[in-house]
Order: structure tokens, then sequence, then C-alpha cells
């Protein structure tokens, strides 16, 4: 396996330019808000309540004791580095096409995976034109899961067919995360103009089958419907919190995903149902994130997948007109997506607590809360 390339300094620059944002708006009263039956959302429960995650202390869910105790400190990794400051603690299996909507597109080296080859001490393979078979050897090799669009064809405005996975390698997912591994799903890819299609979701729910959390099959933050006039500015997504225009919802400020989250865009996304999973983000009808443990692991499910595009981590003149963001006469005057939402940060919640058993696993970036 490649190692990775921790070369911080390879983003400074752009990373200089990620402010922190201000869009589903922070909620600081109540934490471990639970899913309402069925489809419905809940807001936060009040104070005193206990997220599912356990407690997560200083960082961010760094430890999760689940059944059986504790797991051994670091869960037997450490960090190796060759001479040229090559570092991996992690490996990360993406598995499905990234999504290509919007200006900038996600294609197969997205923004995301070079921000973690280059920022972190993990590596990313990418498993994005075939369904790879999830045996136990397979996930073996891997500490966090991300599952993408998964289906046949990528190819957007094609609906494809969705991947399909035996009982078997569902099982050895389940052994998996009940032995300390992390998951993190994604869904929303896919939308045809008359009402999105649901083989977005088929595949990943069959995945998560042995969890509390299912993805609906509609598209609840269509910004031609939400009436976000300036969503253009940020690349198109209705903002998940937040004084901007058009913006839905609300970040729990007291969950390991929420924490420190203003904003985040989505476009069309899937509600999230579930009974007993912690919520990150709802407008009190719909769930948006959420999280939950399972065994020894943990589980993280966002509905929408443009927290992966490259014109939501770039935002700027190489696929957007930049004179726009700079002229003090525009709408969109500093208002490009790098400026407006925390993707770094959500990434950063999300993989801290999919990976909380391993303290060698970090991310430098300045604009990180930690």
């Amino acid at each position: 396996m490649a190692r990775l390339r921790f070369v911080t300094r390879f983003c400074a620059a752009l990373a200089a330019s990620w402010l922190p944002v201000i869009a589903c708006s922070a909620s600081g009263g109540g934490d471990g808000n639970t899913t309402g039956n069925g489809e419905g959302g809940q807001g936060a429960s009040g104070p005193g309540a206990v997220s599912s995650s356990g407690d997560f202390g200083g960082e961010i869910g760094l430890t999760s004791s689940g059944p059986g105790g504790e797991p051994p400190a670091d869960a037997g990794h450490q960090t190796t580095c060759d001479d040229e400051g090559n570092c991996t603690c992690i490996n990360i299996a993406s598995i499905g096409h990234e999504g290509v909507w919007g200006p900038c597109s996600s294609d197969s080296t997205t923004a995301l995976q070079n921000w973690l080859n280059t920022q972190s001490t993990a590596q990313v393979d990418n498993y994005n034109m075939e369904k790879p078979t999830l045996t136990p050897e397979f996930l073996a090799k891997y500490d966090v899961i991300l599952l993408q669009w998964m289906v046949t064809k990528g190819a957007q405005n094609d609906d494809g067919q969705p991947w399909q996975f035996t009982p078997d390698e569902v099982n050895a997912l389940k052994d998996w995360v009940n032995n300390g591994g992390g998951l993190i799903a994604l869904s929303g890819y896919q939308c045809n103009g008359q009402g999105c299609t649901i083989h977005d979701i088929t595949a990943t729910n069959q995945l998560l089958s042995f969890t509390d959390i299912q993805f609906n099959a509609d598209g609840v933050l269509d910004p031609a419907r939400t009436g976000c006039a300036n969503c253009n500015c940020w690349g198109g997504p209705v903002p998940l919190g937040g004084p901007l225009p058009g913006s839905v919802g609300t970040w729990n400020q007291d969950t390991p995903i929420g924490k420190d989250i203003q904003s985040v865009g989505a476009y069309i996304a899937r509600s999230i149902k579930s009974t007993t999973a912690t919520v990150d983000c709802t407008d009190g009808t719909n769930n948006f994130a959420v999280h939950e443990e399972v065994g020894k692991g943990h589980v993280v499910a966002y509905g929408d997948e443009w927290v992966t595009y490259s014109g939501q981590w770039l935002g700027t003149a190489a696929c957007l007109n930049a004179q726009m963001y700079t002229d003090p006469n525009s709408p969109c005057y500093e208002r490009s997506a790098a400026q407006v939402f925390q993707i770094s940060q959500f990434w950063y919640n999300a993989l801290k607590y999919a990976a909380s058993s391993i303290e060698c696993f970090t991310i430098e970036d300045p604009a990180i809360i930690k």
C-alpha cells in the first residue's frame, strides 16, 4: 500500500483562506437527542440528556468503551514515517463513485482525499470503479470506511444500477464494525429533475441494515423549493444552519459530530430515520446527520454528498469567477463555499469519531477547532 503524502505545507496557502464559517446554526442547549420514529426528526432533548456516543470528553470522542471494556490504547496502531516524512496512522477505504454535480466536479481524486493524503496521518484508497468484495481480509486493512455513490454507472443523471452485496458481505461489515471499525455513510447523490431517484440509497441502506440508521427516499433540501436566491454564491447547496438566506436546521453543539460546526452545505439531501441514533443536525422534522455506537465501532450518517465536492472545498477561481467574491457590490461578496461552510471541521469531527480509539490519527488544518 502506498504511503500517504503527509505534507502539511502543501495546502497551507489554501487552508489559510478557509475561514471559520457561519451557517445548520449552532445549538448549545440539549445534547444527545435521538431521532424520532419513522421519518420524522427531533430537536435537542434538553440539558442533561446523554449522547449515545458516550463521554467524548476533551477533544471529539477519542475513546469508546463498547461491549467488552475499553479497547487498547490506539487499538494497536502507531504512526510510521519514512525518511521523506510520509506518515500513516490509519487507512481509509472510500467505496463508491464520487458525485459529479456542481461548478467544480469531484473526480477520482477528490479535494477531500487530497486534504487527507496531505494534511493528515491517513491513507485513502479509492474503490470508485468496481465494487470490492467485503471479506474479513479486505476489511481488516482499514480503520474507517466511507460509503459513497455505489452504482454501476457514475454519470450524473444516469440512474445506474445499485451495487449488490451478499449476506456474507453485510455480515463481514457488521463484524468489522462491532470489533471497532468506523463507518461513514453519505447519500443524496442522484436527482433526475423530476424528483430524486432512490438508487443511491439502495446499496447504502443494505450495508447499514445491521445498524439503526437508514436513509429515506426523499430529497428535502432543493434550493429551488427553499427560496435560496443566492445559493449559487457557494456553489448551489442549501446552507444547513446559520444566518445565510435560505438556511435550514441546527447543529447540535453537544455531540461529537455537531461540535463547533455552524454550517455546511447540502443539495437535495436524504433525511435519515432511526429510533436510537443520536441526532447531530436536524430542522425538527428531518434529521440530516446522526451517529451511533455499534459494538466497539462507530457509525456516522450524513444525508448529502456535497461535503466531498471540490467546488465546496476550493470555491474560488479554479472553478468559479473569483471576482464575484471580491466585488463589494456583488451579492456573493465574501460568500464562497470556502468562506461560509465548515467542511474541514465536519470531516475532522466525523473522522475523529469514526476512528475514536486511534489517538495517533491527526489532521493539521488551521481552520479546525480542536
